[in-house]
This record gives structure tokens, sequence and C-alpha cells, in this order.
């Protein structure tokens, strides 16, 4: 009987000690954030290195570049991708930064046969060349913000026979520039337009019909925006007289 007891107690603590070791385990999971949840945590796919724009769902998933994380339900965005399966079909439209969580913003269903583009939702791409200065100089590039002035050519417009510049879009999403994913042109170095820079821009179909009078008849300047910038009032526009009047 004695032997019996102890054989009890024996297992008692031992399935006390394994249970206690299983709750450390859970403890500390949950204390370093790695995948365990609980009622006031989620799992959530984190970027594991950062994704450069243009790779596959497939490709980041496959390459280890993406992992599942625990994250405080108030850290969580509405958006937020939470199984790898949500990657398939999708590329990353912009790079994504190392431990950034991932959303569906960022991972989009291609809508060009580069597979790198998310067009907005009203827009339509519009191709536009530039020479080097009118189109920044180099300094913008894919998610960056541009302002778009028209630049009347003299004695083309009998209003304006000296010629004028116009401020004609604001805040215009520059979604590509030069094509580092785009067809190359034949017989130039890096894949670099025969003249200039070529911008691919978010347009509404009636400013892309601006576009395509000014870019055919006149002349285009750009000016690079920051991505909050809000909106200035309407601008007069500018001619030979205001150009050289003194303030």
């Amino acid at each position: 009987m004695g032997k019996r007891s102890n054989l009890i107690v024996t297992i008692g603590l031992a399935v006390f000690i394994v249970g206690a070791a299983a709750t450390y385990l859970v403890v500390r999971n949950s204390d370093d954030g790695s995948t365990a949840t609980g009622a006031n945590r989620a799992t959530v796919l984190v970027a594991s290195k950062p994704i450069p724009a243009g790779t596959t769902g497939a490709k980041a998933a496959s390459d280890g570049m993406v992992k599942s994380k625990a994250v405080d339900l108030g850290a969580k965005p509405a958006t937020a991708l939470t199984d790898v399966s949500q990657l398939a079909g999708k590329t990353v439209t912009l790079g994504v930064s190392e431990g950034e969580i991932l959303t569906t913003d960022q991972f989009q269903t291609a809508q060009t046969r580069i597979g790198t583009l998310k067009i907005p939702d009203g827009k339509t791409a519009m191709a536009v060349q530039m020479t080097n200065v009118p189109g920044v100089a180099g300094f913008a590039g894919a998610g960056d913000r541009i302002n778009v002035y028209g630049l009347i050519i003299p004695e083309t417009d009998p209003k304006n026979p000296q010629g004028a510049s116009h401020l004609i879009l604001q805040n215009t999403e520059v979604l590509n520039v030069n094509g580092t994913t785009l067809a190359a042109t034949q017989g130039q170095p890096n894949g670099a337009p025969s003249q200039g820079l070529v911008f691919l821009l978010a347009v509404s179909p009636m400013e892309a019909e601006r576009l395509a009078y000014l870019t055919s008849f006149h002349k285009l300047y750009f000016s690079l925006v920051s991505k909050d910038a809000a909106p200035v009032p309407g601008t007069p526009g500018t001619n030979i007289v205001d150009a050289l009047k003194q303030f």
C-alpha cells in the first residue's frame, strides 16, 4: 500500500512539473511577441526582411520575407494580412520595410503585364516623356507626388502671344519613372528612353486629355511636392509681364 501511495505521489509531482513547464513556455512566448495569441492579441504577417516593389506574394513567402507575429489588437491595422494564403496572386506595389505589418494595400492584384502596378480606382495610367530638368531631374520616383505646369509656347495662343505658364494639376501620383520594371527602349543603356525620362502618372480621363494636348502642342514642367501637401488655391498663371515684375 505504501509503495502504491508513493507511486501516486510521484506521478502527481511529475504531472505538476510538466504542467508548470508548459505554462512557463506559453507565458514566455507571449511575452516575446512571437506567435502566441490571447484575448487582446492577434496574429498578423510581417516582413522578416525588406520586400522590394514588384515582388510576388508567392516569392515573398518562399524566400522567407514573411513571418507570423502576435501583436496587440490595437496595433493591428484593419487591412492586415493574417495568412500566407492571402498573398496568392498578389504583388507588392511599393517596397515594404523590415518589421512592417503587411496589409492588403501593399499586396495588390496586378493590373498590368509587368505585374508591379496598381492603378488607383477611377484613374488611368498615362506615360509622359520629359527632359531631365523639367522632369524634376530624377528626384521623383514611384509613389511620389508632383505638381504639373503647362507652358504655352509663344505665338501659339492669341491670348498669350508671348507665352504663359499655368499650374494645371496638383498632387498627381507617380506610378513609375523610366520603367525599372517597364519594357526597355531598344539600344539604350539600362533601358533608358531615347530622350529624357518617362513618367507613368495616375490621372483621370479628363486630366489625361489635358496632358495629351499640352505634350503634343506645348510643354510641361513638373515640381516635386510632399505627399501630405494641401492643395494651393487657384493660381493666376504667369506671362512675360508677370514674370518680369519686381516685388
